[in-house]
């Protein structure tokens, strides 16, 4: 059989498994090996809705074998897909990056629950999840005959994955905090695509589970609250997509928290850019 008539049929059985009730897939070496290595292909509805769809169900549905799930992170490590061309002009490899943080994130996800990965290849996913980010610059959301690519959403999904690990410890919390500016700086247009809520989410989760005190997460919003009304005075419109973005980060973090004294800050942040704007009576 011809390696395309073989990936053909490969897509198909793949598709069928799609197609299934839940708890009743099982997967093949050769299905695995396939998924891996179509988990950035350009076809939107191979990514998307058969590749990703049946690593997040072969996870959430404890459908890989114990062998299967080490090839799979081991893969993920091995290959170093999160960073392909990340340093080159912006192509294609950015839906190999995004959809390998995804796929990072649904590791990190089931690591939790069931303690597949050992401490060394542990610590190496949430490094990645706090460096890819920072390292990214390709910022595109959907794009036209591909689909998603979605950076920052899909990073944030596995940052979020790391910041809620109970085994994910940090004596540098400023480190963390600093890819929401990095992330900002990095910026070459507005978000569309509502990346900043999946990316506030991912810092939600880190204050929620004790990675980032809640006093060092409102001396960040203060200071950079102020910082970036700073740069308004560079007059240029990246800076007011900035300030875009960082309202919509206010706005859904104040909705995330409970915590008293956060919603506080972040009210009267919010306040002060209506003030601001003009927005008042």
């Amino acid at each position: 059989m011809s390696d395309k008539k073989e990936a053909t049929e490969l897509q198909k059985e793949l598709e069928k498994l799609v197609n299934l009730d839940s708890g009743k897939i099982t997967f093949d070496d050769s299905q695995i090996d396939y998924m891996l290595q179509n988990i950035g292909n350009l076809d939107p509805h191979l990514r998307d809705d058969v590749v990703y769809t049946l690593f997040a169900r072969g996870f959430f549905e404890n459908s890989f074998t114990s062998k299967q799930k080490a090839k799979i992170f081991t893969n993920f490590i091995n290959s170093k897909n999160l960073f392909k061309g990340i340093d080159q002009p912006e192509n294609d490899l950015i839906f190999l990056r995004t959809f390998s943080a995804l796929l990072g994130s649904l590791i990190l996800d089931d690591d939790k629950k069931h303690s597949i990965l050992n401490a060394t290849k542990r610590k190496t996913l949430f490094n990645w999840s706090i460096s890819y980010l920072k390292e990214e610059r390709d910022f595109r959301g959907y794009v036209k005959d591909k689909g998603w690519a979605h950076s920052v959403a899909h990073g944030s999904d596995f940052l979020g994955s790391t910041l809620s690990h109970p085994d994910f410890t940090t004596n540098n919390t400023a480190d963390i905090l600093a890819i929401i500016e990095t992330v900002f700086q990095n910026m070459q247009g507005p978000f569309i695509d509502d990346e900043e809520q999946r990316l506030a989410f991912a810092f939600f989760e880190g204050v929620h589970f004790g990675k980032i005190p809640t006093a060092e997460f409102n001396s960040f919003i203060n200071c950079y609250n102020e910082k970036i009304y700073q740069q308004l005075a560079e007059n240029d419109r990246i800076s007011w997509y900035r300030l875009s973005s960082w309202l919509k980060l206010l706005q859904n973090w104040y909705f995330y928290f409970s915590n008293q004294s956060v919603k506080d800050n972040l009210l009267k942040k919010i306040s002060e850019y209506n003030e601001q704007m003009g927005y008042q009576l």
